[in-house]
């Protein structure tokens, strides 16, 4: 029997197909709400195009949180006056589907299956000229939205860096042509950004989307453990990555993002990626990855010494960071900001003497987690003190890098805000010292 079965049956994890338990009335609902916000206005959302990146194809999160689908080349379109919501896919001819399967369009049934109507694509068009009117509104995302394992900044600072490409740049996004398409159909339509309504819908957690994201945690955390087991000198970065993968695929899930598996100097990269290091005795490891459950994410960063036993001064380092995490997670409730968060971690560096470096980092205290590892954040515009809700989940990450040392550290957990508190989605794998000693000594799952 395999070292992991005995962790997958314990943890009572579904191994089936993500999205067989879907529910048709959970994403109905957030396009009512989305009605709510918009009036009378025709929404556009794009959903992704697909890639040849030898990776998955991911849906667009707002897309996917309006519909629940992940076919590609989607265009969804909401009509105010009628409050019809409409899916436009692109059909595959035969031979196209046998080479890639199916698509939705092919499938009979699929109309009832996600609770919205499907069109052709070529449709798109003569329906947007019906539905658009003069004077009208027309909602879209002018801010590009974000992707996967990429906040919406971070998909603009993208694009920024690639039009400043001296061959290729100036290209327009696929959100900027939409929107000059749009206006070619109707002129005189008022284009709106939708950004801002979709930002503070999902800034709070239906119990559908909880379920999920506990399920993320689950399987995360239950990753960390089966790679920080056992570990010893020699170990290549690549192989921790691939014992946490395989608990992930193990138990239906995915990866949340690239993972990051940095061991020595490796660990100052702050977004290292290669995991292709081969570990040695005195070197500290940070694992930051997170597993994906029906397009929910789980996002865990732990640190843990190869050898079994940090050093004082990796000790020092990791009680600051382990205490401030500890503070913050006591303190999160409904009506706490991130700034009172700050304000915590604060007093907390300022005591084990690292305030300088906390402040290097800007006061970072962490970020909103869901169906993107770096989840849309109310409070990132002018005003960032957006109070927490119940049902926000929020990643408490303290982090600390001391370049004598040569070492980041940094703890990462997925938190979610309930009605009195705060519950640890990924509180399964360890951060107490002696329990993470005693994990590193644990080979073969007996302890």
């Amino acid at each position: 029997m395999c070292k992991f079965t005995h962790l997958i049956f314990a943890l009572g994890i579904s191994t089936a197909a993500f999205g067989q338990d879907f529910n048709a009335q959970e994403f109905a609902a957030r396009r009512a709400r989305l009605f709510g916000s918009t009036g009378d206005g025709v929404t556009v959302i794009l959903g992704n195009s697909s890639h040849f990146h030898t990776a998955r194809f991911h849906q667009s999160p707002d897309f996917f949180y309006l519909t629940g689908i992940s076919e590609p080349d989607g265009v969804l379109v909401m009509d105010g006056k009628t409050k019809r919501s409409t899916v436009f896919f692109r059909m595959l001819s035969p031979f196209e589907a046998m080479w890639n399967g199916p698509r939705l369009l092919n499938v009979p049934g699929s109309d009832e299956r996600y609770g919205i109507e499907l069109q052709p694509l070529t449709e798109l068009q003569e329906y947007l000229e019906e539905v658009l009117e003069e004077e009208g509104k027309v909602y879209v995302q002018v801010i590009p939205p974000d992707q996967l394992q990429a906040a919406r900044a971070e998909v603009a600072h993208a694009r920024q860096d690639h039009r400043q490409h001296p061959l290729i740049g100036d290209q327009r996004s696929e959100v900027q042509v939409a929107i000059e398409r749009l206006r070619e159909i109707q002129p005189d339509a008022k284009v709106v950004d939708v950004t801002g309504a979709l930002d503070k819908m999902r800034w709070t957690k239906t119990p559908y989307e909880i379920e999920r994201l506990r399920r993320a945690g689950r399987i995360g955390a239950a990753g960390f453990v089966e790679a920080i087991r056992g570990t010893e000198p020699g170990v290549w970065e690549y192989e921790i990555e691939a014992e946490t993968r395989y608990v992930y695929q193990s138990s239906g899930a995915g990866d949340a993002f690239i993972p990051i598996v940095a061991s020595g100097p490796n660990t100052m990269i702050i977004h290292y990626q290669e995991n292709n290091r081969q570990t040695q005795s005195g070197d500290v490891i940070l694992m930051d990855y997170g597993a994906e459950v029906d397009g929910y994410t789980s996002d865990i960063t732990r640190m843990w010494p190869v050898s079994g036993r940090f050093s004082s001064s990796q000790e020092k380092m990791y009680r600051c960071i382990l205490e401030a995490s500890k503070a913050m997670i006591a303190a999160i409730k409904p009506g706490v900001m991130e700034s009172d968060l700050q304000d915590i971690a604060e007093a907390v560096y300022r005591k084990h003497g690292f305030l300088s470096e906390f402040e290097q980092f800007g006061r970072y205290v962490g970020h909103p987690v869901g169906l993107s590892v770096h989840d849309p954040d109310p409070g990132a515009g002018p005003d960032p003190d957006v109070p927490f809700l119940v049902g926000t989940v929020f990643n408490v990450e303290p982090l600390l890098s001391v370049a004598e040392e040569g070492i980041h550290m940094r703890l990462e957990d997925t938190i979610l805000v309930t009605e009195d508190g705060a519950e640890n989605l990924t509180a399964g794998v360890p951060v107490e010292i002696e329990e993470i000693y005693a994990l590193i000594r644990d080979v073969d799952g007996t302890r």
